[in-house]
């Protein structure tokens, strides 16, 4: 690949950036990198994050760069942003604000998001899956949804019922490719119908947020928005970024509810044929895949049940997911996920916001809920998940690149600083007051 040849001012960037990385700066000082440029006329953004982001194979996927330029320098190709018309920047430097793999999110997120106290009387330890107010299993009570749904059709349930009450126009959501099951593609759902056709999960990736350009052009909102952590964290960088212009204030002004699916690492488009050959079968033939500690695949036209060992199905899993830190989408509204008691959704919720939708349809009587005491396994799985996906890691710009890892032979995402190169070196040598033989 050419090595991209920067502008002067663009290049200052670039350099002062990797300069505040390397200096060990505060991570959240890391902005100001290109924020400085702001009153100076601003400077090509594309040029910077492709060069430290996408080239280098460290772009997550997550589209936030996509809908938040307003002159649409960029298409989506592959996962990936790529600048088909870079000569149309107009220096607003959204793309750069809004990435999660150049930045975390800034420190006054937490109180902007307005996380809910717990209930009284009650307390939380510290976790590692975030802050939240309370959590619960739930489950649908809409047998139109339960025929749908993945687990227990939390998401699903809450968005129609905002759809039914006005409280929504529509949900950022996925949907699959008729011809092809297990392919995602995004959807812009406005009616009961449109949701009840993107119910269930699937594990290869699908960028749910380009959905977010539809929205806005027709101006329909409130609006929900259903992704996986990196993606969640890219709406909020796209809300609360501090570059003030109208494609973050839209975003700002009318995305209401924020779900968020927990989410260890989804898969390649090419785990499905494997997963096809796995099985004997052709690969547009699955129905469904569940992942309960080993891949759970319901073939269309048999009863059967098949299941293949997830060890032997990672090997396809995205090689981007290592730079994201996140299990439990912890800038969410809601979490919610499969995890815990069977046919029911864990989940948190995380903001007033999220507390006042789901009472909204708890008291409708579209929702059930059990305490999580009655599966304490979901508790101690999440609380597992989540500490494996942060374990060893440093931020993502702090992290090898993708030809790095080629070279260390080591691509998976979940290994890589648990048992792979990024784990810590594990001393061999013996104690100072141990006997030598």
């Amino acid at each position: 690949m050419t090595e991209r040849v920067l502008d002067k001012s663009t290049a200052d960037v670039d350099t002062r950036y990797r300069m505040l990385i390397n200096e060990g700066a505060d991570p959240n000082e890391w902005a100001f990198a290109w924020r400085t440029e702001i009153n100076r006329g601003g400077f090509k953004a594309n040029d910077f994050m492709m060069k430290q982001v996408v080239e280098p194979g460290k772009c997550i996927g997550c589209a936030s760069c996509v809908s938040i330029c307003p002159v649409d320098v960029f298409d989506y190709v592959n996962e990936t942003p790529i600048d088909t018309r870079a000569d149309a920047c107009v220096y607003c430097i959204l793309c750069a604000e809004v990435c999660p793999v150049l930045r975390p999110t800034d420190n006054d997120l937490p109180e902007i998001l307005n996380f809910k106290e717990p209930p009284a009387g009650e307390t939380h330890e510290p976790s590692s899956y975030g802050e939240y107010s309370y959590g619960l299993y739930a489950r649908s009570t809409d047998p139109d949804v339960l025929a749908k749904c993945q687990d227990g059709g939390v998401v699903s349930t809450m968005i129609i019922h905002g759809l039914d009450t006005g409280t929504l126009k529509g949900a950022v959501t996925g949907d699959v490719y008729p011809d092809n099951r297990q392919i995602g593609r995004h959807k812009l759902a406005r009616t009961r119908d449109d949701v009840l056709g993107c119910a269930a999960s699937r594990y290869t990736y699908a960028p749910n947020t380009l959905a977010l350009q539809q929205a806005m052009r027709a101006n329909i909102g409130p609006l929900a928005v259903v992704g996986v952590p990196c993606q969640v964290d890219g709406v909020r960088l796209q809300q609360n970024s501090s570059i003030r212009m109208d494609m973050s204030n839209w975003y700002r002004d009318n995305i209401s509810l924020v779900f968020g699916l927990f989410c260890s690492e989804s898969f390649t488009h090419e785990s499905i044929e494997k997963l096809g050959e796995i099985l004997e079968i052709d690969p547009k033939r699955i129905d469904n895949i569940n992942i309960k500690g080993k891949v759970v695949v319901r073939v269309d036209g048999e009863e059967e049940i098949r299941s293949v060992s997830l060890k032997k199905y990672r090997e396809f899993a995205r090689p981007a997911c290592l730079y994201c830190l996140d299990y439990g989408a912890e800038n969410a509204d809601i979490g919610c996920g499969g995890i815990g008691l069977d046919g029911w959704t864990y989940t948190l919720i995380r903001t007033e916001r999220g507390h006042e939708a789901f009472q909204a349809a708890f008291d409708a009587g579209l929702l059930e809920t059990r305490p999580l005491s009655d599966e304490p396994r979901g508790e101690f799985l999440m609380d597992k998940l989540s500490a494996d996906k942060k374990k060893n890691r440093p931020l993502p710009a702090q992290m090898p690149n993708l030809a790095e890892r080629v070279a260390l032979d080591c691509l998976c995402p979940k290994t890589f600083y648990l048992t792979g190169p990024g784990a810590p070196q594990i001393d061999e040598k013996p104690d100072e007051g141990e006997a030598k033989t």
